[in-house]
């Protein structure tokens, strides 16, 4: 689930503003005005004052994703996202004491089965029949219950607006936009969801999961391309995990290792919280601090040791479909704050973004040998990643014309220096997204967030604006040169599957 940013700006202020130097406009727009402060159980707040509407958001996140994941449990940060609003003991439910014993019976089956399953071609069918069958009925049992939705319910009474929440391959994070009067009920009821979270309806939720699955990857010919293109891209590092995570792990992980997972990733010491709005520091700190103070800090999640290899050649993968042709290609890349992640960012832009950038006019408009065509970078932040192409050819052109013809253009950038024009086009771009995520709260706040939540502090976003600003032609070519090489790329390709 994502919610979407909005945010509505004149032309004549963002005119003005776009002409304001950079440093002198993020540091009067946030310098000052934003307000950290760190409880005793590591739970990092962010805070910002915006009085102009009696509103509010707040974003809180953890540092938590697919790349946290291990083969097996796959899949889990994206799960216990959806199990997040499944409610408390308080929550969610009619009557949780005698809710609690048939929760315990679901669990248990519901752990058997997934054992059984685990034996593949090996696992007894009646075992599975009888299973599926003891589960169902105990699960029809629950129901009895549960209140469906209750956490949605609340926050509608509220005026709330936006709930929501989403998984990433680096960060999870929770949503909601709220009257300003109403901010002593969300620190009750995300205070309550950190630390007491009901794990209810797992099995019945995995399910869910499972089809989602289904509808949204092995339906979809780009994302299992995608899919295929990371597993291919990367051989050791766990950026190569799907979100939504594979199959096999989907069907078994058991909640004993949800819940295992759930308590090494999702406490207060890996959580920020941003909030921004309507809100008073000196009322709203020490109701953060009643009510999210009281979450037991938990031990500092591990780090992962495992780096990618270098990439020592060239790797190819084609994915055959029942869909027309489209292609992946990559180069793997340093993260930020690499000087070369804001030469690959300003490249990207050069190369792909609007009717005027360099991939478009040549190969979309002039040539028409592309439909459409995009450059960027992924699956992460956290850690290195790569700078991804990826395009569709237009009929009757190949996927090996359209290769060729990005190949050339990814080696021209290496021997014949960008323009002052392209360079400035790109960075007036860089600032007006800068000045659109700041006029909404929860643009603002997702930003603010992103950046403490995963390199430990917000005011890198100022730093990073300076990067991209800083970045020359020369800088351009010489990230070219080492990053765009045969040996570094990773090419997939999705051909149509001829009719049987």
């Amino acid at each position: 689930m994502k919610q979407k940013q909005r945010s509505i700006l004149t032309v004549f202020i963002l005119t003005v503003l776009l002409l304001a130097p950079a440093g002198f406009l993020a540091a009067q727009s946030l310098e000052g005005k934003v307000k950290v402060k760190r409880l005793e159980n590591g739970l990092t707040v962010i805070l910002i004052e915006r009085h102009g509407a009696p509103v509010f958001s707040t974003l809180y996140g953890f540092k938590v994703g697919s790349v946290d994941e291990v083969p097996g449990i796959t899949g889990t940060a994206h799960l216990f996202e959806h199990m997040a609003f499944k409610g408390t003991p308080k929550i969610g439910t009619k009557d949780f004491e005698n809710e609690r014993p048939v929760m315990d019976e679901v669990n248990r089956v519901g752990r058997e089965l997934s054992l059984e399953l685990v034996k593949r071609d090996q696992a007894d069918p009646e075992i599975l029949k009888k299973l599926r069958e003891e589960l169902a009925a105990l699960e029809k049992r629950q129901m009895e219950f549960i209140v469906k939705d209750e956490i949605d319910q609340i926050y509608n009474n509220a005026g709330g607006t936006g709930l929501n929440a989403s998984t990433g391959t680096d960060q999870t994070q929770y949503m909601i936009s709220l009257p300003s009067n109403r901010l002593e009920l969300f620190c009750l009821i995300e205070s309550e969801r950190i630390k007491n979270a009901v794990l209810r309806e797992f099995y019945t939720e995995r399910s869910v999961i499972q089809e989602e699955r289904k509808q949204t990857t092995e339906a979809v010919p780009m994302r299992l391309l995608y899919e295929m293109f990371m597993g291919t891209a990367f051989l050791a590092h766990p950026y190569k995990n799907p979100v939504v995570g594979w199959a096999s792990d989907i069907n078994s992980v058991t909640l004993e290792e949800a819940a295992a997972f759930k308590k090494k990733y999702y406490t207060p010491n890996n959580c920020v919280l941003a909030i921004v709005g309507d809100v008073w520091p000196e009322k709203a700190f020490p109701l953060i601090e009643r009510y999210f103070g009281a979450i037991p800090r938990g031990d500092d999640p591990p780090a992962l040791r495992t780096v990618e290899p270098k990439q020592l050649g060239e790797r190819r993968v084609v994915l055959e479909f029942a869909a027309e042709p489209m292609m992946v290609m990559g180069f793997h890349k340093p993260t930020f704050p690499s000087k070369d992640d804001a030469a690959a960012m300003i490249a990207a832009n050069i190369l792909s973004l609007g009717r005027t950038s360099r991939l478009y006019k040549d190969l979309v408009r002039d040539k028409q040998i592309a439909a459409s065509i995009n450059v960027g970078s992924g699956p992460g932040l956290r850690y290195d990643n790569l700078v991804t192409v990826t395009a569709v050819p237009r009929y009757p052109h190949t996927n090996e014309e359209l290769g060729k013809a990005v190949w050339e253009h990814l080696e021209k950038l290496k021997t014949e220096p960008v323009t002052g024009q392209e360079l400035q086009k790109v960075k007036n771009n860089i600032e007006a997204n800068y000045i659109r995520g700041m006029a909404s709260n929860m643009g603002l706040a997702f930003t603010l967030l992103r950046y403490q939540l995963l390199f430990g502090d917000w005011h890198l976003y100022l730093k990073a604006k300076d990067a991209y600003n800083a970045v020359t032609a020369d800088d351009i070519m010489q990230f070219a040169k080492k990053t765009f090489t045969i040996e570094n790329r990773t090419v997939a390709y999705l051909v149509k599957k001829a009719a049987q």
